[in-house]
This record gives structure tokens, C-alpha cells and sequence, in this order.
């Protein structure tokens, strides 16, 4: 079984990044159908002045809904489709996060879309996925 770590965001690339996920698990491509897909977003962390106030039940809530609400466009096609996925909502530093995620789970490779939501997308190679492309040991691929 190929293990999958998908990561979106919530933008664009993110978008692309499923579909082209989709359309090589339906055309039987590199992974043939045997894969294990874990759907990945990754949450900043709130500043700690608004964090303090707030109860680890509370913090909890507040990183899940967002990460649902950024991944749902991913969610919803991955349901259509009828791919079967794990979903992490993870929070914290975006690619140091995707990487241990990756090692934990043992993922084979990870898929993610060449820029996010960031200020200067479409600029440069996005900071998050340089960084991940940099400290991953297993196969990236990226999506632009």
C-alpha cells in the first residue's frame, strides 16, 4: 500500500493539487489504486495574548473548524469522487508539521501545491513548500 500525505491549504494550488491527485488515482497512473490518502491541513498558531484566554477544549474547536473550513473544498471532492482519506487538522509551523506528519504516519510521498495563500503567491516557489521540499527524505511532488 503507498502511503499519500496531501496537503491543502485552501487555495488554488490546493485545488489543482486534488485534482491532479483524483485524476491519477482514476487512470490507474503511478499509484494504481492501492493507496492511503491522508488529507493534511495545518493551522498558525493563534498569539498567545488570545490563545491565554481561551480553554484547551476551545482551542481545540477553534483549529478544527478552521482547518475543516480551509479543507473543504478538498474534503467534498475527494467525497464525490469516492476516495477514501484520513483528514489531520494540525497546527503550528506549516511544513515542519507535514513533515513529522509524513514520518509519523510513514507516508511513501507527499503531495502539495507549489504556493498557498501566502502575500506573494505566484512570485516565488512558496515558502512552504521549499521548506518542505528541502527537509522531506520521501519523493515530493508539487503541484503548480
Amino acid at each position: 500500500m503507498h502511503k499519500i500525505l496531501v496537503a491543502v491549504d485552501g487555495s488554488k494550488y490546493s485545488e489543482r493539487v486534488v485534482r491532479y491527485l483524483v485524476g491519477i488515482i482514476q487512470d490507474g497512473g503511478l499509484l494504481g489504486g492501492n493507496v492511503e490518502i491522508h488529507l493534511v491541513n495545518v493551522q498558525t498558531l493563534l498569539p498567545t495574548r488570545v490563545a491565554q484566554g481561551m480553554s484547551r477544549n476551545e482551542l481545540d474547536s477553534y483549529y478544527l473548524e478552521k482547518s475543516t473550513q480551509a479543507s473543504r473544498r478538498a474534503i467534498d471532492s475527494l467525497e464525490n469522487e469516492g476516495i477514501a482519506f484520513t483528514f489531520h487538522a494540525l497546527q503550528g509551523d506549516a511544513a515542519s508539521r507535514i513533515i513529522a506528519c509524513s514520518e509519523s504516519l510513514g507516508c511513501d510521498s507527499i503531495i502539495l501545491g507549489s504556493h498557498g495563500n501566502g502575500v506573494l503567491e505566484g512570485i516565488f516557489l512558496g515558502s512552504v513548500a521549499a521548506k518542505v521540499t528541502q527537509l522531506s527524505s520521501i519523493p515530493i511532488t508539487l503541484v503548480k
